[in-house]
């Protein structure tokens, strides 16, 4: 059993070799690294084939000849390692000393054929073992050299990375390679007995099986694809090799009396039947594969897919934009992600976020910009190298071209909502530096798609509580700025009205005197002035919830003809006709009386002012369970249907009010006498009609 397994390993390293030299030749054979790779899985993989015919070979002259070919083979290895761990490491390494590795290595080829490297065979306990010449020292010295080397600028290579996932591939690499040097160290050993059985085969597959994992999970080369197939087509095709074998045995025992006919149709019917059963099977094969070696990454893929699904509800921008670049990013093993969306009010496409983008939210690009117009007519994703073949990009303003060079662009994808261009997800290179895999594109945007509703939903959402928060600063500017000034204003109010009276009263002016008449007018407007400022303040007040009421107990019937005797001279001199009906006894009222008058007052002065001359204005009190009921009702023109909902907002004036009225109002008188109303708890409304008048209502609460 010993015997066969020693036979058997360098087999089972070339067959490995071989599956992933044809994977990184069917990959991109253009690439001088996959070349250089290929070569050197070549050389390791003819090192294995020639050591399985050196070990089965019948005696040591046939021996002798195998390992006469192994000779000039090991050292090809050992240089086209060195040369591709400067490749993929992208290591200065001195262009001469790997010219002078490949000559050195042709020089063994020349001498492989005499005993200078090997003198010939001897049977050892485990096999076949070389008798080493008088240039096997130099030889080993144009193996190790280049393999140290190799090994000395992955290590550099791996300490420089500040990538995990080109770290890893690194370190699997040097790991293989160890296994690789080690192993091959322990056939000399042997051959000189200084430990019983040789490690060079065990070794190359294990740097097999490290470099399989580096290829797949860790993106060595961007292979990861052809992979993916391949080694779903093998493991496939191994299985179906092994079950046919094994039918095939099965049925040839148990038809083994039968004519040749029978055996030949038993053997069909069982192939027919091995791929019927085994067809099933290429499917399962795969994604056992996918979540083998693609763990890491099917994971991402999967939590981009949740991220889409759960986004739906999510009205928090900035927290929706970071994931979906951070799981971008991650997904795609790109070195940066930024999701671009339009700002307002230029409409300009900004970074909203970023992953592993330095200085990248100062970045904007114009919404007239050749690019952004060129994004936004795709409807699938687009590369960087478009922007050297699409004639309109090629005439990019140079600020246009700096933008995209600092986003690092290699990856755009137009996201968009019901056809309507809302964004840009722009990925930067691969970790690995390799193209985008037209697979990995797809399952993005597919992502993407089901994502962009979610991420205009969160934009315009985000861009609305931005609007309302800037009202409502100017709300707040507004209302100290009206604060302030009624406060000015009060004082020369107050020193004008104190100076008329002062002059009214020191001279005794016919009533119809130019200066009489000049006296009346100064005490009205400053009387006006006070209504206006004191319904500035107030409304001021309300919108700070800063006014606070004073409630007393308070005779209804009292509170009622107090307002009305205030408002009596105004009403009169319009020659209107003011009744009031006020039920006996009349109840008492909890109520702030100052600003419970102001309600009153503001709505017959409403009254007063839209209702014509020489007609009728009634106020009525009605007495409910827990509150008074007071209703104001006039003969005025009415109020429309559309503005009976937007009356008591502030500043708004009636479409139908009288002019010369309305000019004399500050806007404010119904907005306040609803506040005032409501912070005693009650209410105001009204019933109008167009042409017939209008009755304003409200109710304050009864006293214990």
């Amino acid at each position: 059993m010993n015997q066969f397994f020693y036979e058997l390993l360098p087999l089972i390293s070339f067959i490995f070799l071989i599956f992933l030299i044809s994977l990184v030749v069917r990959s991109d054979w253009k690439s001088f690294t996959n070349r250089i790779f290929a070569f050197f899985l070549l050389a390791m993989g003819l090192w294995g084939f020639l050591i399985f015919g050196m070990r089965s070979s019948g005696g040591l002259d046939a021996a002798l000849r195998w390992e006469r070919l192994v000779i000039p083979v090991i050292p090809f290895v050992g240089v086209f390692f060195y040369h591709f761990s400067l490749l993929i490491t992208r290591a200065q390494g001195n262009r001469r000393l790997l010219i002078f590795f490949y000559l050195f290595t042709v020089v063994f080829v020349a001498l492989a054929p005499t005993n200078l490297v090997v003198t010939g065979m001897e049977l050892k306990a485990y096999g076949n073992a070389p008798l080493f010449g008088a240039l096997f020292p130099l030889y080993l010295m144009s193996v190790y050299l280049p393999v140290f080397l190799g090994i000395y600028a992955l290590v550099r290579g791996h300490s420089a990375s500040r990538a995990r996932e080109q770290s890893n591939r690194f370190t699997y690499i040097l790991i293989g390679a160890g296994c690789s040097l080690v192993g091959g160290t322990t056939d000399i050993l042997a051959a000189q007995e200084v430990i019983p059985y040789p490690g060079g085969m065990i070794g190359n597959v294990l740097f097999a099986s490290f470099a399989t994992v580096a290829l797949l999970r860790h993106r060595l080369l961007e292979l990861r694809v052809v992979l993916r197939r391949g080694l779903a087509y093998t493991l496939l095709s191994s299985l179906i090799v092994v079950v046919i074998a094994g039918v095939f045995l099965a049925f040839n025992y148990v038809f083994k009396g039968a004519t040749d006919s029978a055996r030949l149709l038993a053997s069909i019917a069982a192939a027919i039947l091995v791929a019927i059963v085994l067809q099933p099977l290429l499917g399962r094969f795969q994604t056992m594969v996918d979540r083998w070696f693609y763990r890491e990454r099917y994971d991402h893929l999967k939590a981009l897919q949740q991220f889409s699904l759960g986004t739906k509800d999510i009205t928090n921008l900035q927290q929706i934009a970071t994931s979906l670049t951070d799981l971008a990013s991650r997904a795609m093993r790109a070195n940066s992600a930024a999701l671009l969306l339009p700002a307002l009010p230029s409409g300009d496409f900004t970074i909203t976020a970023a992953t592993g983008l330095e200085n990248g939210h100062d970045i904007s690009l114009r919404v007239d910009s050749p690019f952004v117009r060129w994004v936004g007519r795709s409807d699938e994703a687009l590369t960087s190298t478009e922007l050297d073949t699409v004639p309109q990009l090629r005439a990019m303003p140079a600020a246009d071209m700096e933008t995209l060079r600092h986003l690092h662009g290699e990856v755009f994808f137009p996201m968009k909502t019901k056809g309507v261009f809302t964004g840009i997800l722009v990925l930067g290179p691969r970790i690995s530096e390799e193209d985008y895999a037209a697979e990995d594109v797809g399952l993005l945007w597919t992502a993407l798609n089901q994502t962009a509703m979610a991420i205009e939903n969160a934009r315009m959402y985000a861009q609305e509580t931005e609007r309302l928060a800037r009202l409502e600063n100017l709300e707040q500017l507004k209302q100290t700025l009206l604060l302030t000034v009624s406060h000015e204003l009060k004082t020369p109010i107050t020193a004008i009205k104190a100076g008329a009276e002062m002059l009214e009263a020191s001279e005794d002016l016919p009533p119809n005197s130019p200066k009489a008449r000049l006296l009346r007018s100064i005490n009205s407007g400053v009387s006006r002035l006070e209504r206006l400022i004191e319904e500035s303040l107030d409304y001021a007040r309300m919108q700070d919830a800063s006014l606070e009421l004073d409630m007393k107990p308070c005779n209804s019937k009292e509170f009622v003809e107090e307002v009305v005797g205030l408002v009596g001279p105004a009403i009169r001199a319009k020659r209107q006709h003011l009744e009031v009906i006020i039920p006996e006894p009349a109840p008492d009222v909890l109520i702030d009386r100052r600003r419970a008058e102001r309600v009153l007052i503001n709505l017959l002065g409403n009254a007063n002012k839209h209702t014509p001359v020489d007609t009728n204005i009634s106020v009525k009190l009605q007495v409910e369970d827990t509150y008074i009921l007071i209703s104001v009702t006039d003969n005025g023109p009415g109020i429309p249907v559309i503005d009976q909902d937007r009356i008591f907002n502030a500043y708004y004036r009636n479409s139908a009010a009288d002019g010369k009225g309305a000019n004399q109002s500050s806007g404010l008188g119904l907005s306040i006498a609803k506040y005032l109303a409501e912070l005693h708890g009650g209410r105001v409304w009204l019933e109008s009609e167009v042409g017939r008048g209008t009755t304003f209502y409200f109710t304050l609460p009864l006293g214990d």
